[in-house]
């Protein structure tokens, strides 16, 4: 539980123009892209140039800033790449990294372990075990799932000490953050990669067992709108109200920004909401700009059928101007003293008027004499100074006065206008580039009163480890098989393939319907939820699982981290959403404690095969699925009756996308319109080191199942390159994410 909390407005900006508006209409921090590694790769996203200036001007008004590196990194991404990409924001003050990739999480924290680690919505944290996990790793701050109710958000803040962020405005997206793959398998556009086409927004028909829903976006969801809730998020434990949009206009961000910051002083203050005042503020945001209309997403509800925009996906935005970035410059002369054995030594002086004609010389002391170290001269006006390293002798010494002075010259900040440079500096003085430019920005800072970042210099890269790829220590390789009904479960217990260990495991659901003497004794893994949310009554019988199952397959750190609480000792394997895509990531999964890991799909047979595969169980058969949902589109359809069901998706080429509904945790999960097959490739699976492959069934009958099995076999023990059907697809196996 976090105390004395100051509820901070968080805005988006996708571009230099749109943070400074964010601030000056009251946030407290903002969040941005750099040009790699963030999660709206075709947002205009920061150079490093306007972050640099962004981070200033945001430090000197005792604001914040947040990078957003949460998308999935690959192994030659992940390593020295990412370190040199961070370090220069590591330097220039940045507040805090927004992280999805696991293996990046634990880098950053050998490395920079002075930088504010904040875990992505995308890693998709839904219960107190995920957020006391991420406190363990030394997380700062959790970016909740948007779904989690307020009742939800309580539980967490009152059982971990660590901050919440809530999301609060704008879009919102039908899928679990991080869950979906919807336009990664449709298209080769991974939303793991920053690179979603939204499918989301599309058409599509709902068929559902007994009737079609009236309405062709059922997958589109309104945009977020809590400005009515913002008392009851503080009281829940936010210690962040999150805007969506970086691709949204200054405008529109300043808008929505200013009402959340009048809410939420109010709502930090405990007095009651102005309700006239309160109804113009949501009207103006509403005007602003939403899709469909807006809600409060789950605060109230898991899943309301209000929620879903169905007769129209289309943002539409009446944004009015709202806030003025025109601030009174400060005139200023900034002095740099570079003398050989001497600190190198940067002053700013406010300016009253400037002789634009005065020229710059060096070693002309007479310039620089009577500027005192005090913050105010004689004349009253603003002066700071700032010490650096002692100044060696050039080896070749060069006049760069001309690039010294361009870099000081921008001072970072609009509040600002640095009219001259002089120098006193020795002609053979070795000068740093960097160094002047690092003790220009605090130099800034200080003159305008903000706040300058001190840390010690981040930790030398070293690159992980070559990995060796030998095998585990059985011999027999393995094959993996999930089942979601009792038919695929005969076949797959009959099953007895020479030369291999066969691991059965049960869906949750499954699990729940069937007798426990169909279980006991049968040696059989249990799929824990596909998310773990204890909410709506849910719970799990530790004692029975311990008693009927001899190991798990989890879906997510949550789960990891309840494994190891509440069922210690259990054997489990990692679900594919536990994302392996680098031998790091990899690395530090096992170290958890996961016997094996499943393979992430999104990868090319290329990129698995550079990996550590040792350890891992590789899918050569299944529907994939590509969305996790918390709405019910049975009960959309058809309306809620508690009984598993499969309704379809029909998009405009006719391709089906099968939806079940999984009640006992409330859940639904979209599945690929066609079943992933790497039956003929089995060869080069074995070929990678994979511990083993993985079936997932879920639509597939008795009589299927025992095919597909038996094919495997064939090609296994035979050589074969048989295939169970025309329409498969081979997922990203040869083409990869983009």
């Amino acid at each position: 539980m976090i105390e004395n909390r100051h509820l901070e407005v968080l805005a988006p900006a996708g571009d230099l123009k749109t943070l400074k508006a964010a601030i000056m209409a009251g946030a407290d921090a903002v969040y941005f892209g750099g040009e790699m590694f963030g999660a709206r790769a075709y947002a205009h996203n920061f150079s490093y140039e306007d972050a640099e200036a962004g981070i200033s001007f945001a430090h000197a008004r005792g604001k914040r800033t947040y990078l957003t590196v949460n998308t999935l990194l690959k192994s030659l991404e992940i390593e020295k790449k990412v370190y040199d990409y961070l370090k220069a924001y590591y330097e220039a003050g940045l507040d805090a990294v927004l992280v999805q990739d696991f293996g990046l999480m634990q880098l950053i924290r050998t490395y920079f372990p002075e930088m504010r680690l904040h875990i992505s919505t995308q890693v998709n944290v839904t219960s107190e075990y995920g957020a006391e996990f991420f406190k363990k790793l030394g997380a700062k701050r959790i970016v909740l799932a948007r779904e989690l109710s307020l009742s939800e958000i309580k539980k967490i803040h009152d059982s971990c000490d660590i901050e919440l962020e809530c999301f609060a405005h704008g879009a919102l997206c039908m899928s679990y953050s991080g869950q979906c793959l919807m336009s990664s398998m449709i298209g080769g556009r991974s939303g793991n990669r920053g690179r979603c086409a939204q499918p989301c927004r599309k058409c599509y028909e709902l068929e559902g067992s007994t009737n079609k829903l009236s309405g062709r976006y059922p997958l589109s969801l309104k945009d977020l709108c809590t400005i009515d809730d913002v008392k009851d998020l503080y009281d829940a434990g936010a210690s962040s109200l999150k805007i969506e949009g970086r691709m949204k206009s200054p405008d529109y961000v300043a808008a929505v920004a200013r009402a959340y910051r009048w809410a939420a002083d109010i709502a930090e203050s405990g007095e009651d909401f102005d309700k006239k005042k309160l109804s113009e503020e949501k009207r103006v945001l509403i005007q602003t700009g939403t899709r469909g209309g807006s809600t409060d997403g789950y605060l109230h509800s898991h899943n309301d059928t209000d929620m879903v925009s169905l007769t129209d996906s289309a943002f539409k935005t009446n944004a009015a101007p709202v806030v003025s970035l025109s601030e009174e410059k400060i005139n200023a002369i900034a002095t740099l003293t570079a003398r050989v054995g001497e600190p190198l030594k940067i002053e700013i002086e406010e300016s009253k008027a400037l002789d634009i004609n005065k020229t710059s010389n060096t070693r002309d002391s007479s310039k620089i004499n009577g500027y005192a170290e005090e913050s105010l001269t004689e004349d009253g006006l603003r002066n700071v100074s700032i010490l650096g390293p002692v100044i060696d002798k050039a080896k070749k010494p060069r006049d760069i006065r001309s690039e010294l002075s361009e870099k000081i010259s921008r001072a970072g900040d609009d509040r600002i206008q640095i009219d001259q440079v002089l120098f006193d500096m020795d002609t053979d003085a070795f000068v740093p580039v960097g160094v002047v430019k690092d003790l220009r920005r605090k130099a800034v800072y200080d003159f305008l009163g903000g706040v300058t970042v001190e840390r010690d210099e981040p930790l030398p890269f070293k690159p992980i480890k070559e990995s060796k790829k030998a095998a585990k220590a059985e011999k027999r390789p393995q094959i993996l098989i999930t089942c979601i009904s009792e038919e695929q479960l005969k076949e797959a217990a009959d099953f007895k393939p020479e030369g291999f260990s066969v691991i059965i495991a049960l869906n949750f659901e499954l699990y729940r319907r069937i007798d426990n003497s169909m279980i006991e004794g049968r040696n059989y893994y249990l799929c824990l939820p596909d998310i773990l949310r204890f909410d709506r009554n849910f719970s799990i019988d530790d004692e029975e699982i311990k008693r009927l199952f001899i190991g798990l397959i989890v879906s997510s750190f949550d789960e990891i981290e309840y494994v190891r609480t509440r069922l210690s000792g259990m054997p489990f394997i990692t679900e594919q959403r536990v994302y392996s895509w680098s031998d790091r990531s990899r690395r530090q999964i096992m170290n958890l404690g996961a016997e094996y890991i499943s393979a992430p799909v999104e990868l090319n047979e290329k990129e698995l095969s550079h990996l550590d595969n040792s350890s891992s169980f590789i899918t050569v058969y299944g529907k994939t699925p590509v969305m996790y949902t918390a709405t019910c589109q049975h009960k959309n359809a058809d309306g809620c009756d508690k009984k598993q069901t499969c309704v379809l998706l029909r998009d405009e080429r006719g391709a089906e996308f099968p939806v079940i509904n999984y009640c006992s945790y409330c859940t639904n999960v979209v599945y690929n319109s066609l079943p992933t097959s790497l039956l003929p490739y089995y060869s080069h699976i074995k070929e990678m080191g994979a511990a083993g492959v993985r079936f997932d069934f879920t639509l597939e009958t008795g009589t299927e199942v025992k095919n597909i099995l038996n094919t495997f076999m064939r090609n296994a023990i035979e050589g074969r390159d048989e295939d169970v059907a025309a329409e498969v697809t081979r997922g990203h196996f040869h083409r990869g994410a983009e």
